[in-house]
């Protein structure tokens, strides 16, 4: 799966190990960045095919991704790429239930 390139200055470290974080952020690790006054998070190639959250704080813009996760996995067709990249991670991981 491509991922989306930011410019390395807008990028937000983000902690996955942190267990505040929603288990699929931690799996997941999406890129975070910020623009401004707010933070958006994105796994994918870009906003519209990809699983995009956006919100004023980092908590919010990863609770809006992982909303969109959810959502995206429920609608997306047989052949997205982003949807069988997600797919594939959670299959990875026997010791986990999705």
């Amino acid at each position: 799966m491509k991922q989306m390139n930011i410019d390395e200055s807008l990028k937000v470290t983000v902690d996955f190990e942190d267990e505040t974080l929603p288990e699929t952020a931690r799996e997941l690790q999406p890129l975070v960045w910020k623009e401004q006054d707010r933070y958006y998070c994105l796994l994918g190639p870009d906003r519209d095919s990809g699983i995009f959250g956006t919100g004023e704080s980092l908590e919010q813009a990863i609770s809006s991704w992982n909303e969109q996760l959810v959502r995206h996995l429920r609608t997306a067709p047989e052949e997205d790429e982003v949807a069988l990249y997600v797919k594939d991670m959670f299959n990875s991981s026997p010791d986990k239930v999705w």
